[in-house]
């Protein structure tokens, strides 16, 4: 038989509540969950998901960037990270250059953040709605500058059922374990079986966070 020739897999919020909850003997093979039992377990697979976002996430690194706005310290990012990396300040000429990091700390003791020159530095400050991105010092006048910036995107939130899980293919059985361990608990369940399914769900999980690292690790003396 030949291949499929397709990557393209993915999942609903449906799919992996309706398997989630035959791994843990809550429904039979070809049994529709019922709506109101969907709803809670797409609350649960939320708080999850959102919850994984300190992990590394390799897929979830991502490049973007922001026009510079003249006089201008305080930028909103879109979409919205939920951690920064890097900050490079891109020249009319097209030429990167790596700005330093502050700490909330180091921004906010600046005596002049108004004060004007090419940006040399960055702090990042993520609060519960907006991020925003502050540059040291700001620059007066702009023709085509930017700011490349390497983030870490949220991951998206499940609005619908029919949403797509937003995560890759290999932490497919990662989800479907997590959310079945965490459903077996409101459901009543307890046994071995679930006892073999926690364990194996922490495993996958601490597999996951294992496997999203960079393979480089490069060592930089003071």
């Amino acid at each position: 038989m030949a291949l499929s020739g397709s990557i393209d897999l993915s999942y609903t919020a449906r799919q992996f509540i309706e398997h989630s909850l035959y791994l843990i003997n809550t429904r039979s093979l070809g049994n529709s969950t019922s709506a109101e039992q969907a709803e809670a377990a797409r609350t649960v697979l939320n708080l999850m998901l959102k919850s994984w976002q300190k992990y590394p996430g390799i897929w979830r690194r991502k490049e973007g960037f922001t026009s510079l706005v003249a006089a201008t310290a305080s930028y909103s990012l879109s979409p919205r990270p939920y951690r920064v990396f890097a900050v490079r300040y891109r020249n009319t000429s097209s030429l990167d250059r790596r700005l330093n990091e502050l700490t909330k700390d180091e921004y906010y003791e600046l005596p002049d953040k108004a004060s004007a020159g090419v940006p040399t530095s960055w702090f990042f400050d993520p609060q519960q709605s907006t991020s925003s991105l502050y540059v040291w010092p700001v620059q007066a006048t702009i023709t085509t500058e930017t700011f490349r910036v390497s983030y870490q995107r949220v991951l998206d939130d499940i609005d619908d059922l029919a949403n797509d899980v937003d995560i890759t293919q290999e932490h497919f059985d990662t989800v479907a374990y997590n959310l079945a361990a965490r459903l077996a608990d409101p459901a009543g369940k307890s046994s071995p079986h679930i006892e073999r399914i926690i364990a194996r769900a922490q495993h996958l999980e601490q597999e996951m966070i294992d496997a999203d690292r960079p393979e480089i690790v490069r060592f930089v003396p003071e």
